[in-house]
């Protein structure tokens, strides 16, 4: 019979998962064994809790938790997890995580290591893929386990009820959840618009969720289906035409001696986009770490605010 909680819990993240496995990690040795005999072979059940850590970065990404065992034979063997409520696997998420353990076993920080993907059973199809990880464990074996765990009483019966949720989050569809660091991001960003960039006419944003990386300008001149976006972590400034995605070649050739040094036209979606590179910016990372980068952007969405303004009509026609 399936688990029915006796609580609802809505807006639930991969951080409240994140931090409900840290939890046993940390707090109960049956867990730690229960889940090295379930990732790591039968073997690993008689390893020992060494520590563990939460969003752990590095130059080619994020662990989303690392966890340090001593086997009996006295190794370190660390597990890399990867925790997925309903969002898709980044590319080459799984061959990242790979070469971080590499270079732990290369720094001597661990003997040997094993990725691991946690997620809703649906998340690994009929055929159980593993997604190119050494191995997955599903939030229904997790809530089983707690309903084993009489001792807990109902403290199991809360995790049971969070992770339910989490199963369930994706079949109920997208949920925005408000990230407030991403927010923050956001919020500096506006201001630091509105002091060099005013023109621009970038919106006060809203609370943001932690996937919210394209800001979008709404100067009040441009004609209508034209729009300016920053695309922060594709690094483009796009002035992007709608409905204009199919009719590249027409754009370009109508295009063709009016664009600036370094300006090109590229196919976005539907759109087709006007475009100019610039750095790469992470919503995950500080802001102040990266105002040069945010301040050479804005530069780049004012070069071709002002080409919108002096090629206005030359759009209009255009567009139709």
């Amino acid at each position: 019979m399936d688990f029915v909680p006796p609580i609802s819990i809505s807006g639930i993240c991969e951080r409240d998962i994140d931090l409900l496995l840290l939890e046993e990690f940390m707090s109960s040795r049956e867990f730690v064994e229960w889940f090295a005999g379930k990732t790591c072979g039968e073997e690993a059940r008689a390893c020992v809790f060494v520590n563990a850590r939460r969003s752990v970065a590095q130059s080619d990404g994020e662990s989303d938790i690392e966890v340090n065992l001593e086997l009996t034979n006295g190794q370190i063997s660390r597990l890399l997890i990867e925790n997925k409520v309903n969002a898709g696997l980044q590319p080459k998420q799984a061959e990242r995580y790979r070469s971080r353990g590499d270079s732990y076993v290369e720094q001597g920080a661990c003997q040997r290591y094993r990725t691991v993907i946690v997620a809703p059973s649906r998340y690994f199809g009929s055929n159980g893929s593993l997604k190119g990880f050494d191995a997955f464990l599903t939030y229904e074996e997790l809530v089983e386990w707690f309903g084993k765990q009489t001792s807990l009483g109902g403290r199991a019966t809360y995790k049971m009820a969070v992770l339910q949720a989490a199963i369930e989050k994706g079949v109920l569809g997208y949920q925005i959840i408000e990230d407030d660091f991403v927010s923050d991001f956001w919020k500096s960003y506006w201001m630091l618009a509105c002091q060099i960039a005013p023109e621009l006419e970038m919106p006060e944003p809203t609370r943001k969720p932690s996937d919210a990386t394209f800001v979008s300008f709404r100067p009040g001149v441009y004609p209508k289906g034209v729009d300016l976006v920053h695309k922060l972590g594709h690094g483009n400034i796009d002035l992007q035409l709608r409905g204009m995605g199919e009719r590249l070649y027409e754009v370009t050739s109508a295009l063709d001696g009016y664009l600036l040094p370094g300006v090109t036209v590229a196919k976005a979606g539907k759109s087709t986009a006007i475009r100019i590179r610039v750095p790469v910016l992470s919503v995950a990372r500080s802001f102040d770490e990266q105002v040069g980068c945010v301040q050479e952007g804005l530069q780049a969405a004012k070069v071709l605010h002002a080409w919108v303004m002096a090629h206005r009509d030359r759009l209009l026609d255009l567009l139709g």
